[in-house]
């Protein structure tokens, strides 16, 4: 079953998809939105399209640990969108990922030419196969 990574945005979509087995996270593309009800029809088509199993939206947490205006709003898409689509919907502490993937970039790895969305998707896709392996 593959598993869907989101890095939600105002404008972008940051997207990650799993691999088969859930062991690995992988860039995927970055969507631009055109507001909430755009974003949610696009992730729902998403869903279908490539039978995704679970949806996995990293929640941005403020670096004491506690909510930010921000956080409350990903909360409202995670409840609105898990009475869109069924599959199960889960939020991962996204503190830091996107630092992350602007690190990686700026080293050179050559596996990160991918948008920072996307790559900030991979590293909160990738928290979440790491806290779930069986």
């Amino acid at each position: 079953m593959k598993i869907l990574g989101i890095d939600w945005g105002e404008r972008h979509l940051g997207l990650a998809l799993s691999s088969e087995d859930g062991a690995w996270a992988f860039p995927w593309k970055t969507e631009s939105i055109r507001g909430f009800s755009h974003a949610m029809q696009v992730i729902t088509q998403i869903v279908g399209a490539e039978k995704i199993g679970a949806v996995v939206v990293g929640l941005p947490l403020g670096m004491n640990g506690k909510d930010t205006p921000q956080t409350s709003r990903v909360r409202e898409v995670v409840a609105d969108l898990s009475n869109l689509i069924s599959v199960p919907v889960e939020m991962v502490d996204e503190r830091l990922t996107t630092q992350s993937a602007v690190r990686l970039q700026q080293d050179g790895d050559r596996h990160t030419d991918a948008p920072n969305d996307t790559q900030a998707a991979v590293a909160i896709l990738q928290t979440y196969l790491d806290q779930h392996r069986s």
